[in-house]
Formats: structure tokens, sequence, C-alpha cells
């Protein structure tokens, strides 16, 4: 008999990484810091026509949306972001699963493109200010595995130090 571990996805293992489109040729994609949410959701309008031997569905394809929510910070993602909004700019998006089978070294990830159509920065005196965004998508999620780089994954993914004195640049 042959079993089947399931295991659980935890959402703490997705990460956002973003790039304008324009600027693919030129720079690497970077991740959002400090997220704390996202949501990508799928919506298909169908409707429903009565006829006189009962209703007739028909649909009108799928629409993508990516929801998220941030620790607001005054880091250059943050700010391309905000300003992606204002001038309508083609974002690049990457949710990278880094609990997911790796590819070699590269994580299984969803690629997007699309445009924010909101960014709300909301400042309570008593809480860390959070953007809270929305992008819609322009066609269908793709499949495909991600790299992420070294500088990348200390700032998301710390390993073992050993007790000595640590410097840049040494194993950890």
């Amino acid at each position: 008999m042959n079993e089947t571990i399931i295991k659980p996805i935890y959402g703490k293992d997705k990460i956002l990484m973003f790039r304008l489109l324009d600027e693919a040729s030129k720079k690497s994609a970077a991740k959002l810091a400090l997220q704390i949410e996202h949501t990508l959701g799928a919506e298909r309008s169908v409707d429903s026509t009565k006829t006189k031997d009962g209703p007739v569905t028909s649909d009108g394809g799928v629409e993508y949306s990516l929801d998220l929510t941030a620790i607001a910070s005054q880091d250059e993602v943050n700010e391309m972001l905000m300003r992606s909004v204002d001038e309508q700019k083609v974002l690049e998006v990457w949710e990278i699963n880094l609990a997911g089978e790796k590819q070699g070294e590269k994580y299984p990830a969803l690629y997007m493109q699309g445009k924010l159509d909101s960014w709300q920065l909301p400042s309570n005196v008593e809480d860390l200010a959070e953007i809270s965004s929305s992008m819609k998508i322009d066609g269908k999620p793709q499949k495909g595995f991600a790299t992420i780089s070294d500088s990348d994954k200390k700032a998301i993914l710390y390993t073992f130090r050993d007790v000595t004195p640590y410097t840049e640049g040494t194993s950890r």
C-alpha cells in the first residue's frame, strides 16, 4: 500500500518578490520586507439566463487578484510599489514557496504580471503603519521555479551560527 503523506502549507513559507516590468533587463526582483499576509484570489463571473426549459449558465472567464499586507518601511521596494500605483506601471510578482520541493537550487513559484490598483497606508498612533494593497493580475499565474539570491536568503532564511565571532563572508 502506497501512502501519501499530506503536509500542511504555512503562510510564512510563501513570500512575494517584485520588480517593475520595464526594469526586467536591469534589475533583479526584490523581496517586499515585513510581509504580514497576502491572498491570491481567482474569481469567475457566472451568468444565468432563464429559459422555458430551465436556467442556462455561461461564464465570463477567470480574473486573478493579489491582496497584500505588510509593515511599512522606508525601503526601495515599498517606494517602488507606491510609485507604481501613481504611474500605472506593470509589475512582475513572484509568489515563492520556500517549503516546496526545490528543483536544484530553485524554489517553486508562481509568476504574475499586473498593476496595483490600490495603496493604503493608515497611520494609527499606537500601531505600526501597515500597507495594504491590491493588484489585478493580467492573464493566468504561471508555475515555475525561481532563484533566490544569497543576500535574499540571508534576509529570509537564517541558518545556524556557531558561538564564535561571526564576520561577513565566513560560513554561518
